[in-house]
């Protein structure tokens, strides 16, 4: 008779199971959503930072430019030709003057009059005139973007931004003897029609 031998080792382990559930999956896709929306909307917000940024540089440069070149035309102004239309409390939105171009014979050569002035045939701008009002005027823009007053204030008859003038437009001029200040205002829309402004006040010397 023949004896079969049973084995007695240990019985055969099941593996453990591999992947994930469906459960594990979700939650998983759930969490990776999640991060991207923060990631992207972190990306918008610094987008858009970086916009607001660029503009007020923009609008900040445009209106110290624009302020640079209407000081030095003014202060090669003479004096004695400088005039605007209103004196203090009220302010002139336009400035005339004539300027010396050079000296012939020992004698200054006097400009053709001109005139700086916030106009509209495009928008609010500060243009420059050779000439004004005459067959040969010469227009030049020098700034557009003008704010219709000067940050602060309102039309209302009063001086709502307390610097002793009433009602001052987006340019200003105030003259003073042979001073004259000038106040310029600059306002562009942003993102979603948010306003950027940026307002420069200077007071420089004309020519004696």
């Amino acid at each position: 008779m023949r004896i079969h031998a049973h084995s007695t080792g240990p019985r055969e382990r099941t593996c453990p199971r591999s992947g994930f559930t469906l459960l594990e999956v979700l939650v998983a896709a759930a969490l990776a959503g999640v991060l991207l929306f923060n990631i992207q909307l972190l990306v918008t917000d610094a987008r858009e930072d970086l916009e607001d940024t660029t503009l007020q540089s923009e609008v900040n440069l445009q209106a110290q430019r624009a302020l640079d070149r209407i000081a030095l035309a003014v202060m090669g102004a003479l004096a004695s030709d400088v005039h605007v239309k209103k004196s203090a409390p009220d302010s002139s939105d336009t400035i005339h003057y004539t300027s010396v171009v050079g000296f012939e014979d020992g004698q200054p050569v006097i400009s053709e009059p001109q005139s700086i002035a916030l106009t509209a045939q495009s928008g609010r701008e500060v243009s420059w005139y050779s000439k004004p009002g005459t067959s040969e005027e010469t227009r030049v823009v020098w700034a557009r973007h003008l704010r219709e007053f000067c940050a602060g204030e309102v039309a209302n008859g009063l001086d709502d931004n307390g610097n002793g003038l009433v009602d001052e437009k987006g340019l200003a001029f105030e003259v003073d003897g042979p001073m004259v200040t000038i106040c310029l205002t600059i306002e562009r829309p942003g993102r979603d029609g948010k306003l950027v402004t940026k307002r420069l006040e200077t007071r420089v010397t004309c020519r004696n």
